[in-house]
């Protein structure tokens, strides 16, 4: 009998091999995964059913906090790229020189709900940084696709 036919083994493809390497996985391992799924699954239904304009609140306040912790901020393109950073949406332009110290941050394609709720919930936020939305006096000023332009102050 020859050295290859005398181990026994499984068959590749049968999968015999993945379940062995599962089954050594202890359960302590398991059980983590099991939490962080749990737990990233639950970030996501919160932000899902999150209403509109609050994660929009949240954009605007993190990108007025990068003019906040800036003891001298200049105006730049790499602060431009920081305040960028802090929304989601594809369209944000961002313009740090025509107004310094004031600097514009205008979305494009904002739909009718979330313009509204904006316009609702964050006209205007005080704080160490002054955020003011332009041109949007009231909920009747949203139409179907809107380019909104906040102004952030410091």
């Amino acid at each position: 009998m020859s050295l290859a036919t005398s181990i026994h083994g499984p068959r590749p493809g049968t999968g015999a091999g993945l379940r062995e390497t599962l089954r050594r996985v202890p359960s302590s391992v398991w059980i983590v995964v099991a939490i962080l799924l749990s737990w990233s699954a639950e970030y996501a239904v919160y932000w899902a059913f999150e209403p509109p304009g609050v994660a929009l609140r949240y954009e605007l306040q993190g990108a007025a906090g990068e003019l906040d912790h800036a003891l001298v901020p200049l105006p730049s393109a790499a602060l431009g790229e920081d305040i960028r950073r802090h929304f989601r949406e594809a369209d944000v332009a961002v313009d740090t020189a025509r107004h310094w110290p004031n600097v514009a941050v205008t979305l494009s394609g904002v739909s009718k709900v979330e313009c509204a709720a904006a316009v609702n919930l964050d006209r205007r936020m005080d704080g160490a940084v002054v955020i003011a939305l332009q041109n949007y006096r009231s909920t009747d000023d949203c139409v179907h696709r809107n380019d909104m332009t906040w102004w952030l102050m410091p």
